[in-house]
């Protein structure tokens, strides 16, 4: 380096990769300088370090210096040394003879200070150059130790810093093993902290569920200097058995075992959930019904034989794939809609009853729900589709509809012939009679209404129930004001929220509409009062039918309540609670009765709420 070049610092690059030593040169006397840039030059083991850029992005791997140059760049190289450490950057000092008592002047304050933090080695020129040679030499062995030994400690930090972080337990062993180190998940994982296993072996882990051979294959493998994985059952320190994937590492030196490295994953939960999925495949596997769990494009993940007999194709061959390989495009293609709408809304879906397969020659009528799927992080994954065969079922409803239009007609017919005789009886005739004939009237118009809620419930049960999102809010104030036209002077009122979405049927008005006009009918008040009240919860819409009446009878309450009656012949107060009972249940709500404690009835609705985020 030339002298008139001032030294601002000293840069050290540790991982320098070449194989010639850089010498930096703080040689400020010109004649020794060219002899040293010309010895330097003629070694391919030795590099000048650059001089043509500033001397801060200057790397060298020893630096030699005079007295001149050392004197004058002393606290560079001081702080050049401490910035390298732990690695040592060499300092080589050239003494001249004719000043050989230069280390001790200022009071032997070069022997104190400078030989212990920047000085290496020194020496008296002039010098052999084979002296120089072997002097170099010794002080770039000490430099290579030093960069290997702090290679080895970085990458024990670095170690040490990802099994501190790791989420598998690991812990080490020395040879008879003793455990010596654990980390963080280990302590998670067991239960013990780091002070109760240190020095012990891991048989405190040992839930004597493992025979004896498991441990006999580990420790054969492990000495042999082979790594051993597999599954264990270990007890934690709450005596609470779990599941453990573990990989046990043995670490040796010239064939001498030293010590194991045991990482350890609880693998409890996912065990548990792949045997429950066992057991869910083989309740699955044994139905007639089709069931199948698809992921979000659509492929088949798991499905029963049930899918592969209606689909005419095996099971192996459907995973993977859609319903576009056995089914006509336009019914696969809905199918998709309704696929894409379940992950959309994260909600299920009723398809109804539609014909999409055909067995033995014929079409079959099946009903399919379809759900979102969740994966074990709650991550939406797919759908899952249950279908019902309703072939039959669908036969028999068609019979029941044909029956009941009969039935409704005849009714019908019947009681307008009834009607017309009982009005033009009693334009003729007075008194108690009359009386007689008005009432002949009320019951024919009771029938009537009778058999069009015997229409609605046969609607109702026959067919797939439409379930959507419906504004419950909306719907009762809407109800209301309908009920409201035929009773003027009863006391109406609704409390509830601008908006409460539900999911559920969309005949969940006309339940309601019962309800009100069945406290309305059963009053026994000149003015009588009913409030509907909506409230809105995390998981449901609740309804409140709140009337003053005399209060429900028990065989009305257990329509209501089960769909059942107490007494083979009940006679209650008709159909429309059947009809309340038949729609709330086919919503996936439920209906309860309770009395106030002054006087009157409160019927409870609750229906699924749709989440809005």
């Amino acid at each position: 380096m030339m002298d008139e070049q001032p030294i601002k610092d000293i840069e050290f690059d540790p991982d320098s990769g070449s194989e010639s030593a850089v010498v930096y040169p703080l040689v400020a006397d010109s004649g020794n300088r060219r002899v040293l840039t010309d010895w330097l030059t003629d070694h391919d083991s030795y590099r000048l370090a650059p001089r043509d850029g500033p001397v801060t992005e200057a790397d060298c791997d020893i630096c030699i210096a005079d007295q001149e140059g050392f004197e004058k760049h002393r606290a560079t190289l001081e702080s050049a040394k401490s910035a390298a450490e732990p690695v040592l950057l060499p300092v080589l000092l050239l003494v001249s003879e004719w000043d050989s008592d230069f280390a001790g002047r200022e009071g032997g304050e070069l022997v104190d200070n400078v030989f212990v933090s920047t000085v290496d080695e020194m020496v008296s020129t002039p010098i052999r150059q084979l002296e120089l040679e072997w002097r170099m030499q010794a002080l770039l062995r000490l430099r290579r130790q030093s960069l290997e030994l702090a290679a080895k400690q970085e990458r024990l930090t670095v170690f040490r810093l990802a099994a501190e972080a790791a989420g598998h337990g690991i812990y080490i062993t020395d040879a008879d093993g003793r455990i010596e180190y654990t980390n963080p998940a280990f302590e998670e994982i067991t239960g013990y902290s780091r002070d109760e296993v240190l020095g012990k072996t891991p048989g405190l882990l040992d839930s004597d569920e493992m025979p004896p051979e498991h441990f006999d294959e580990l420790w054969e493998t492990v000495s042999e200097g082979e790594v051993w994985e597999g599954e264990l059952i270990d007890r934690r320190k709450s005596g609470e058995r779990y599941i453990a994937y573990q990989t046990v590492a043995p670490i040796t030196n010239d064939g001498d075992l030293q010590a194991l490295v045991t990482v350890q994953t609880d693998i409890t939960e996912r065990v548990e959930a792949k045997r429950k999925l066992e057991r869910h495949r083989d309740i699955v596997e044994r139905l007639n019904d089709p069931i199948m769990l698809q992921d979000r494009e659509g492929d088949f993940e798991l499905l029963n034989e049930a899918v592969a007999d209606y689909a005419g194709v095996p099971a192996e061959e459907l995973r993977g794939e859609d319903e576009f390989l056995f089914m006509d495009e336009e019914t696969a293609a809905r199918i998709d809609r309704q696929k894409s709408k379940v992950l959309e809304r994260e909600e299920p879906i009723d398809y109804g009853v539609m014909p999409t397969f055909e067995l033995n020659g014929e079409q079959a009528n099946f009903s399919t729900t379809r759900y979102p799927y969740y994966d074990r992080d709650d991550n939406l994954a797919g759908t899952i589709a249950i279908c019902r065969n309703v072939t039959d079922l669908q036969e028999r409803t068609q019979q029941l509809r044909v029956i009941d239009t009969i039935l409704r007609h005849n009714l019908r017919n019947s009681l307008t012939v009834i009607g017309l005789l009982a009005e033009q009886l009693q334009s003729r005739v007075d008194g108690a009679l009359a009386e007689i004939a008005g009432r002949i009237l009320e019951s024919a118009q009771d029938l009537r209404e009778t058999g069009e809620k015997s229409r609605a419930i046969t609607s109702v049960l026959a067919d797939q129930p439409t379930r959507g999102r419906v504004d419950i809010a909306d719907a009762v104030r809407s109800v209301v004001d309908v009920v409201r036209e035929d009773w003027p002077d009863a006391n109406l009122a609704v409390s509830a929220p601008e908006r409460a979405t539900a999911i559920t049927t969309l005949k969940i008005d006309e339940a309601i509409e019962e309800l009100v006009r069945n406290a309305l009918d059963h009053s026994d008040r000149e003015t009588p009062t009913v409030e509907v009240q909506v409230e809105t919860g995390d998981d449901a819409i609740t309804v409140y039918v709140v009337d003053d009446g005399p209060g429900m009878s028990e065989m009305d309450r257990d329509v209501l309540r089960l769909g059942a009656a107490t007494d083979d012949l009940y006679h209650g107060s008709g159909l429309g609670l059947w009809l309340v009972y038949w729609i709330v249940s086919r919503a996936s709500g439920t209906v309860t009765v309770d009395d106030l404690e002054s006087r009157g009835t409160r019927v409870t609705v609750r229906v699924p709420r749709h989440s809005e985020g």
